[in-house]
């Protein structure tokens, strides 16, 4: 089967099919994904399995996927799919091949209690897994900070992309804000594993539990981060989410303290943060740069410039909320996310 597995793969990479097709025992069929992978649902009467070609960066996406799903495999959990395979070198793309999970993506992002109590629980079992009750070695995870310095780093690191001279209107606004912020500060946060990526349609119903997939950009990191990473998501922009509920429930159960102060000012900084991305965006897509496995839609730049000015008003309204300053490490109670 493994060899049998290998020469799909490699029909995969060189011919990129577009539509459903037969090749030998395999149905192969594309799967709408992100711009940076390729991804197909192979079946044959014995195997179903997700393949998924990624783009070759950096970030080493396959090699983190197949490792936090052998780590989550590692502690018997049942919310990933299964590793399978992985490769970085033999083919134009690196792959990673894992078992096909047959549930139902979420039709819409979490509305009743029921969904973000499972979106608490997928939560709660991801981040207990650290990297002392797992074999398996991961990096850090792509996008995380385990204080508000490390967080303000993350924004640096872009803004260090785009020339002073070619800022987007409002962004040296937005800058001059954020540098007067005061951030509070806390002990050194526990690391768990962190998928980064908190989209709405990477979770699954599955029969136990909802599963998530794309672990692409998983690690270690502060857990805590996960849940600004979710506030701040373009995915959850209309989303009236129960933070004051949620984050008081997580802390008790993961028996951490800080984890809502800490939440609290890393989503202030993922608000910044994702202005000063879009104004990266703004400046390098044009140029040719940033290239994808997979061209953007027509119409992208116009949307990204929408979501650029939204950014910023939001960034600056989370800067100017008297919220920004109403922390306190014995308290766990949450003023707003949103």
């Amino acid at each position: 089967m493994l060899d049998e597995l290998a020469d799909l793969i490699a029909f995969l990479d060189a011919r990129g099919p577009t539509a459903l097709c037969r090749w030998r025992m395999w149905r192969v069929a594309p799967v709408a994904g992100g711009q940076n992978n390729r991804i197909y649902r192979a079946t044959s009467d014995s195997a179903d399995y997700a393949i998924k070609l990624t783009i070759r960066d950096e970030r080493d996406r396959a090699g983190r996927e197949h490792a936090a799903l052998r780590a989550v495999a590692s502690v018997g959990g049942a919310f990933a799919p299964r590793a399978v395979r992985m490769e970085r070198e033999r083919y134009r793309q690196p792959m990673v091949v894992q078992s096909w999970v047959d549930a139902p993506v979420l039709a819409a992002p979490p509305a009743s209690a029921a969904d973000w109590r499972c979106l608490l629980d997928l939560f709660c079992a991801t981040h207990q897994i650290c990297p002392e009750s797992t074999p398996v070695e991961l990096p850090e995870a792509t996008l995380n900070a385990a204080s508000a310095a490390a967080g303000r780093a993350l924004i640096d690191a872009h803004l260090a992309m785009i020339p002073p001279e070619h800022y987007p209107e409002g962004l040296a606004p937005l800058l001059e804000r954020l540098a007067r912020w005061d951030a509070p500060t806390w002990p050194e946060p526990p690391r768990g594993l962190c998928r980064v990526d908190s989209n709405w349609r990477n979770f699954l119903r599955g029969s136990q539990g909802w599963v998530a997939i794309d672990w692409e950009n998983a690690g270690w990191g502060d857990p805590a981060f996960e849940w600004a990473e979710l506030a701040t998501h373009p995915a959850y922009a209309v989303v009236r989410a129960p933070w004051a509920e949620l984050l008081p429930a997580y802390a008790a159960r993961m028996g951490d303290q800080t984890a809502p102060l800490r939440a609290q000012v890393y989503t202030t900084i993922m608000r910044a943060w994702w202005a000063v991305r879009w104004a990266r965006y703004l400046y390098e897509v044009p140029r040719g740069r940033d290239a994808r496995l997979v061209e953007r839609p027509a119409g992208w730049l116009d949307d990204a410039r929408r979501m650029y000015a939204q950014a910023v008003d939001v960034a600056m309204a989370q800067l100017d909320s008297s919220s920004c300053y109403r922390w306190s490490l014995g308290e766990a109670t949450i003023i707003s996310l949103g």
